[in-house]
């Protein structure tokens, strides 16, 4: 049995009409009725009662019409599927992230990626150093990564997309003279004994640091903790110290007792990127970062309209 003779009796079935079922399908009236006593034959029995006035289904074709409507449903669905495979909108995707707060776009990106394709498997991987999410992009080990970095170049050897810029806070004690403020400077701060989280390689932190206060004019004392950006805020809980961390790393409810405002001039001190291999064969990759370029444009253009109200 065909399947488009499926699909003529399944149409017919509903217009109850041979002149609009025909004209619908593309077909001349003969053929649609040549086409629906092939099925009936095919079937060894009658599926439609016809008389010049009215075309109307028999027992056999009402109880045959479900049948006939989940077979199709079905093959549409098969074939669906065979296109979004075809299309690279079936696969998988390793993705590798840090815990982010403050993420902006990028919990927005993933909620859409997964309702978009929902025919891709999304890995997630959490990573305690941000820079060997970099690391693990280039070696293969992940197909992509949400990552933080100093430089809004993305190099040769990976793809990526920007997503935001990322600001520098100062957490503090919120006791401390600066902690009811919303922005302080670097001036300010110079004043304080600064904590850096020490990093290899990657975000270089400590130049990083030295450099934004060199270029106001200032040689604070900047003293490091750890890698990790919660054993700073361990450190300003117990000691008199302030630190200096992106704002993406600061949970969204402040700590016990302490307080975050944000570093003046350092709106585009870092970026959140969502980066892959230049030379990534998958599919999967390709969607991702294209949806992230979308919806950054889109994110662009309703702050420009938002600013023009």
């Amino acid at each position: 049995m065909e399947l488009n003779l499926l699909a003529e009796f399944v149409l017919l079935a509903r217009y109850l009409n041979y002149s609009k079922t025909a004209q619908e399908l593309n077909l001349t009236q003969p053929t649609l009725s040549r086409h629906i006593v092939q099925l009936e034959e095919e079937l060894g029995i009658q599926l439609f009662r016809r008389d010049r006035q009215s075309v109307s289904l028999t027992e056999a074709g009402a109880m045959f019409l479900p049948e006939a409507t989940g077979v199709m449903a079905r093959y549409d669905a098969a074939r669906r599927r065979l296109q979004e495979y075809r299309d690279g909108m079936a696969g998988s995707l390793t993705l590798g992230c840090r815990w982010i707060y403050n993420g902006g776009l990028w919990p927005q990106v993933l909620y859409r990626f997964r309702e978009q394709y929902p025919l891709i498997s999304v890995r997630l991987i959490s990573y305690q150093h941000v820079e060997a999410l970099q690391d693990g992009v280039r070696d293969g080990v992940l197909d992509a990564a949400i990552t933080l970095r100093t430089d809004d170049a993305i190099p040769s050897e990976f793809q990526g997309v920007n997503l935001r810029q990322v600001p520098l806070v100062a957490a503090m004690r919120e006791n401390h003279p600066l902690a009811s403020r919303a922005v302080v400077t670097p001036a300010e701060l110079a004043r304080e004994r600064l904590l850096v989280p020490q990093t290899r390689g990657g975000l270089g932190y400590p130049a990083l640091m030295t450099a934004l206060f060199r270029s106001c004019g200032l040689s604070p004392v900047i003293c490091y903790s750890g890698e990790q950006q919660e054993e700073a805020l361990l450190q300003v809980q117990l000691e008199d110290v302030v630190a200096l961390i992106p704002q993406c790393y600061y949970p969204d409810t402040p700590l016990p007792g302490l307080r975050a405002p944000q570093v003046a001039g350092t709106t585009g001190l870092f970026h959140m990127t969502a980066l892959a291999r230049a030379d990534s064969p998958n599919d999967a990759v390709r969607l991702f970062l294209r949806l992230c370029r979308s919806m950054c444009k889109q994110e662009r253009l309703a702050a420009q309209e938002t600013t023009l109200e």
